[in-house]
């Protein structure tokens, strides 16, 4: 198997335009393709014939894949089995070890490509991250595919609460934390659930959907190659460290508007930051002369998407994983809207 180069880059560019892909549906025998976000790592994958891709597929219960979302397919250690074969390789892998899981993800978008687990059922094969590979149908992979229960030498502690924190949140290897506070309510209302599968949400982008201004926790689930799940409380609800905004790095997307946190180390997803348009000044200028009422409303939207502090759920610890999945609400966008650039 070739195998990409372990140099990491600081460099966070904006990712490529959009245009169709099609949904992976029978894929028997096919030659998959995959990528990082950015493009910087693109590979084939060959599942050999009588397999398909949910056959193939597995989760792992493990703290690290659970962060990251990771589904996985094993690369075939001969050609008759299947192979993965890398077809482009610019030199940003980064390697994440632990003393029980190593990975590897493009430091420049973050999008986690291989891992090898060091114990357990997986131990020993090279695994491929399914949410890299185009055209994968997420939705119906996650329903299907089986979980393999690793049980961890030395369970992860979560941190200490205090009185006003409602959870507190970290990546896997603890440099980049925070804390979701309480909203002061005599009882802190379960947050409506929302996924996706359109290509920019495949491809690492948020959702927003709220249901008041007023609302606090305004939540949206999102299927991506980070198998980002966001939660939306406003800033004052949120203390993220000014350490941990030196310990990730940053990805912009949609022209900039909005840009995802990763730990530099790790290479969890943590949170995501709203820049908003880079001329939305002159936006609202224009606006207030030509259209007031226009105006006003603009204004007051932008105001609440730049108040908002976007949280990856699966960094939060003490979370009832079965209690959010029964209350996911999914949209099938579908994949359309996303190609590389050469």
């Amino acid at each position: 198997m070739n195998s990409p180069s372990t140099t990491p880059s600081s460099e966070s560019p904006t990712p490529s335009s959009t245009s169709p892909t099609e949904t992976i549906t029978d894929t028997t025998g096919t030659v998959l393709r995959g990528n990082c976000h950015c493009g910087r790592y693109r590979f084939e994958y060959l599942l050999p014939d009588g397999r398909k891709l949910e056959d193939a597929a597995v989760k792992c219960s493990c703290t690290l894949c659970s962060k990251k979302g990771y589904m996985w397919i094993s690369s075939p250690s001969t050609p008759s089995e299947g192979g993965l074969k890398w077809t482009r390789d610019d030199g940003y892998l980064t390697k994440y070890q632990t003393p029980l899981v190593w990975d590897q993800f493009c430091s420049v978008c973050g999008t986690g490509l291989v891992g090898v687990h060091l114990y357990g059922l997986l131990k020993g094969q090279m695994l491929v991250n399914v949410r890299a590979i185009q055209g994968a149908n997420t939705f119906f992979l996650d329903s299907n595919i089986k979980t393999i229960n690793l049980e961890e030498e030395g369970p992860f502690e979560p941190l200490p609460l205090s009185r006003d924190v409602l959870y507190n949140g970290s990546c896997h290897c603890g440099n980049v934390q925070f804390e979701l506070k309480k909203t002061g309510g005599e009882v802190e209302k379960p947050w409506p659930v929302k996924e996706d599968n359109c290509s920019s949400c495949v491809r690492v982008r948020s959702t927003f959907i709220y249901t008041q201004p007023s609302t606090v926790l305004t939540t949206a689930l999102t299927q991506c190659q980070d198998g980002f799940v966001g939660i939306y409380p406003t800033k004052e609800y949120v203390f993220i460290p000014e350490e941990a905004y030196k310990e990730t790095f940053e990805y912009k997307y949609n022209k900039g508007r909005n840009a995802i946190q990763h730990c530099s180390t790790c290479g969890v997803m943590v949170f995501m930051v709203i820049h908003g348009p880079p001329n939305l000044a002159e936006i609202l200028e224009r606006l207030k002369k030509e259209n007031p009422e226009r105006y006003q409303a603009v204004k007051a939207l932008a105001e609440l998407n730049l108040s908002l502090q976007p949280l990856n759920v699966r960094t939060l610890e003490r979370v009832d994983w079965e209690d959010i999945g029964q209350r996911v609400e999914r949209t099938d966008e579908g994949t359309g809207g996303y190609v590389l650039n050469d």
